[in-house]
């Protein structure tokens, strides 16, 4: 992946950000789509404004039912290989990270973050360039990606939690953070092995934003989100283009 963007120029950066503007971009990245993932839209369309609506038009709410639609949208995305993720993450990764903090998960809002500055801004400044990466199975190049991400991760986002900010579900926020920057370390350099952690992390989300609801700060509906992105890892790793290439290696 990363070997690809060596010689990307200011004015194919400037070109790529201009793109954001135009009706192409978003037909690309919202159109030949796998039917199974326009199916797994439309049900995580139903049950997040379904999970949502009933709690009312309080802002916290309609920003959660907002940024989990389009959270959702672009982990589709991501698995349909589109790279409107880089413009979709960018959007709910402000919405959900502002509604971890309004919980008291902080390690959750910095791992938004980072989805922002190591994974969206990236695909979309790379553009084309990230979308043509040669897609990589497990090697040692990702065994070092998910040691040196996860002991750092881990170490950070613990410290922050129980010493700094001492927030209720250190162990938990810290940990499923740390999986979910893995994954977006491994998804940004082009490695099927991604879905493995995407899977874990949506595991663990539901565990956390469950723990955080029977604490008395109860967010259904990033919980439902959580719940259709754990059902996307569930697709794209076994039917997406990710998939794809593991299955070819290993034949």
């Amino acid at each position: 992946m990363f070997a690809a963007l060596k010689g990307i120029t200011k004015k194919e950066v400037l070109g790529n950000i201009k793109e954001l503007f135009t009706l192409q971009y978003y037909k690309e990245g919202l159109t030949g789509w796998m039917p199974i993932t326009k199916i797994a839209w439309l049900i995580g369309f139903a049950i997040i404004v379904g999970t949502g609506v009933p709690h009312g038009f309080a802002i916290t709410n309609i920003i959660s039912i907002v940024s989990g639609l389009i959270g959702y949208t672009c982990v589709l995305a991501i698995t349909n290989g589109k790279r409107i993720n880089g413009l979709l993450g960018f959007i709910s990764a402000v919405g959900i990270g502002g509604m971890a903090i309004h919980a008291g998960n902080p390690a959750d809002a910095v791992m938004q973050l980072a989805y922002l500055l190591a994974l969206d801004i990236p695909v979309i400044i790379f553009g084309h360039r990230w979308t043509a990466a040669k897609i990589k199975t497990f090697d040692f190049n990702a065994l070092k990606i998910i040691l040196v991400i996860g002991i750092i991760g881990f170490g950070l986002m613990y410290s922050m939690d129980a010493f700094w900010l001492h927030t209720p579900r250190p162990m938990l926020d810290a940990f499923g953070a740390t999986i979910g920057f893995i994954g977006s370390g491994l998804m940004l350099a082009k490695y099927s092995t991604q879905y493995f952690f995407w899977n874990f992390q949506g595991i663990m989300s539901l565990l956390l934003w469950g723990v955080t609801a029977y604490h008395g700060d109860a967010n259904w509906v990033l919980f439902a989100t959580y719940a259709m992105y754990l059902m996307n890892s569930m697709i794209g790793a076994f039917h997406s283009p990710w998939a794809e290439a593991r299955k070819k290696k290993n034949k």
